[in-house]
C-alpha cells in the first residue's frame, strides 16, 4: 500500500458509527478507556463509604439538593450526600486554582513570570495550587460538618450528638481524613488526565452528576406524581411528563451551543488563494469558547461566603449579612452569581482562544485571515470576533445555570432537581469533551501507527528486500 493511499484512508470524514468501531476496536484506546472508567468507580467507591464514626439520617441525600451543601455536592463530585472522606472531593482545587490563576494575571509579578516560563513555571503553579488547596479543604471540610450537624442531618459524632461536643482530637481526625480524600480525588483524576481519556477533574464531577440522575428523577416523580393531591391520576403523570420533555429541549438546546462553532476562514502563503469561502481552512471557535470552567468558578466563589459563615457566631451580624446577601439562594446572591458567570465567561474566553498567540504563530508560518493584515490586527480581529460571540454563548451560559435557582424561588421544588442548572451544564461539556478526548487519542494513535508502517515501507524500498546475515552487519561495522 503507498503512501497516498494510507493518507486517504485515514483522512475520508467518518460517521459516527464507523467512529466508535474504529475508536472501540484500538487497543490502546480500549486499554485507556477501561483504566479510566475503573478508576472513576473506585472514585464513586470512596465516595459513597460514610466516614467512620459518623452516622447520618436517611434524608440527607436529599437534603443536600437545596442548600450550600448542594453546590459542594455537585462540585466535589457527589461525597457530600453520603459524608465520605472523598465528601469534598476537587473542589478545593478548583477554588485554589481560580486564586492563583487570577493572582497570576499580572496582578503579582513572580506568579505572573511563572506562567509565562512554560513548562517548569507551569509545574512551580501547580504546586503552589496543590499548597493552597489544603487550608481551603480544611475549612470546607469543617463547613460541611458544622452545617449538617446543625440542620441535624448528622445523628452522631462518634456518640456525640453536635459537633461542638466532639473533642478536638477526633474533630482533627475527621479535617485530615477529608483533606486526605481531596489529595486521593486529585491523585486519581490526575491518572485519568495522563493515562487515560480526557480531563481527569472534569470526569469525577461528571461522575457525581450521572450517580445522580436517576435518584433526582426519583424525588421529581415523588413531588409530581406521589405526592400530588389532586385526584386526576392522567394530570399527575402528565406533569412529570412535561418535566422529562422540557429536560430532554435544555439538554439538546445545551448540545447544539456547545457544538457550534465560528469558523474563520485562514489562508496560506504560497499555496494560491481561494475564492471559495468552503474550501478555506479555518480556525475553529466555539460558540462556549470558555466551556464549563466560568460555571464551576462562578459555583466554587460562591461557597466562600457560606464556609466562613460557618466559623462565627450563629445569628451574629456577618452570619445574617452572608445568609441574607452572599447565599445563592436568594435574589442578590444569585444575581452576584449570574454576574460572576458572565465575567469568569468573558475572561476565560480569552484564556482559551489566545488571541496574541494566535496571531504570532500565524505570522511564523505564513497564514492569514482574508482582508485582514498580519500582526496586531489579527489578534484585534480575532479578539472583537470572541467578543462577539460571547455576547451569545455567555448569557446563554447563564441563563440555563440560574434556571434551577429561579424556580426554587418562585415554586416549591428543590433547585437540586429543577430543570436545568450547573449540573446540565457540566454534563453537556464534559460529555462533550470527553468524546473529543477519545476521538483524539484513537487519531493520535492510527497516525502514529501508520507513521511506523510508512517509515517501515520506505526502509524497506531504500534497503531492498534482501536481509544481511550477521557476517555482513559485522563488515559494515
Amino acid at each position: 500500500m503507498d503512501n497516498n493511499t494510507n493518507l486517504n484512508k485515514y483522512s475520508k470524514k467518518k460517521s459516527f458509527w464507523t467512529e466508535c468501531k474504529q475508536i472501540f476496536t484500538n487497543k490502546q484506546v480500549l486499554v485507556s478507556f477501561i483504566a479510566t472508567l475503573v478508576l472513576l468507580v473506585l472514585f464513586r467507591i470512596g465516595s459513597s463509604l460514610t466516614m467512620p464514626g459518623l452516622v447520618i439520617n436517611s434524608q440527607f441525600g436529599a437534603d443536600t439538593q437545596t442548600s450550600f451543601l448542594g453546590v459542594l455536592n455537585l462540585l466535589g463530585g457527589g461525597g457530600v450526600a453520603k459524608l465520605s472522606f472523598m465528601a469534598i472531593g476537587v473542589s478545593p482545587y478548583i477554588t485554589a486554582q481560580i486564586i492563583v490563576q487570577l493572582l497570576s494575571s499580572d496582578l503579582i509579578k513572580p506568579l505572573s513570570r511563572w506562567s509565562k516560563a512554560g513548562e517548569k513555571g507551569k509545574r512551580k503553579l501547580e504546586v503552589l495550587t496543590r499548597l493552597v488547596t489544603i487550608p481551603f479543604a480544611l475549612m470546607q471540610a469543617y463547613a460541611v460538618l458544622s452545617l449538617a450537624g446543625t440542620q441535624g442531618l448528622i445523628s452522631s459524632f462518634f456518640g456525640y450528638s453536635t459537633l461542638a461536643s466532639v473533642p478536638v482530637g477526633l474533630i482533627i481526625v475527621l479535617l485530615l481524613g477529608m483533606t486526605a480524600g481531596t489529595f486521593l480525588s486529585l491523585f486519581i483524576s490526575d491518572i485519568i488526565s495522563k493515562r487515560g481519556v480526557g480531563n481527569g477533574i472534569t470526569l469525577i464531577i461528571l461522575s457525581g452528576i450521572v450517580a445522580s440522575l436517576y435518584p433526582n428523577f426519583s424525588n421529581v416523580f415523588s413531588i409530581l406524581v406521589a405526592g400530588n393531591s389532586t385526584n386526576n391520576e392522567l394530570l399527575k403523570y402528565f406533569s412529570f411528563i412535561i418535566y422529562l420533555v422540557f429536560f430532554v429541549i435544555l439538554l439538546l438546546a445545551t448540545t447544539f451551543m456547545n457544538g457550534s462553532l465560528r469558523k474563520i476562514p485562514i489562508q496560506q502563503i504560497g499555496q494560491g488563494l481561494s475564492k471559495e469561502i468552503d474550501e478555506m481552512p479555518y480556525l475553529p471557535i466555539k460558540l462556549n469558547a470558555a466551556g464549563v470552567i466560568p460555571v464551576i468558578f462562578a459555583s466554587s466563589i460562591m461557597t466562600i461566603a457560606p464556609t466562613i459563615a460557618q466559623f462565627l457566631p450563629s445569628n451574629s451580624n456577618g452570619v445574617n449579612f452572608i445568609n441574607s446577601y452572599l447565599s445563592i439562594e436568594t435574589p442578590i446572591g444569585l444575581v452576584i452569581y449570574a454576574i460572576l458567570i458572565m465575567l469568569f465567561g468573558f475572561f476565560y474566553s480569552h484564556i482559551q482562544v489566545n488571541s496574541e498567540k494566535l496571531a504570532e504563530n500565524f505570522q511564523k508560518s505564513g497564514k492569514f485571515i482574508p482582508g485582514v493584515k498580519m500582526g496586531e490586527e489579527t489578534q484585534k480581529y480575532i479578539s472583537r470576533t470572541l467578543n462577539r460571540i460571547n455576547w451569545i454563548g455567555v448569557p446563554f451560559l447563564t441563563i440555563i445555570a440560574v434556571i434551577p435557582y429561579i424556580v426554587t424561588l418562585t415554586t416549591s421544588i428543590p433547585n437540586g432537581i429543577a430543570i436545568g442548572g450547573t449540573g446540565i451544564i457540566i454534563m453537556v461539556t464534559a460529555s462533550l469533551d470527553f468524546w473529543s478526548s477519545l476521538k483524539s487519542a484513537e487519531t493520535n494513535y492510527t497516525y502514529s501507527t501508520m507513521t511506523k508502517e510508512l517509515k517501515k515501507s520506505n526502509e524497506s524500498e531504500i534497503l531492498g528486500e534482501k536481509k544481511e546475515d550477521a557476517n555482513e552487519v559485522k563488515r559494515l561495522w
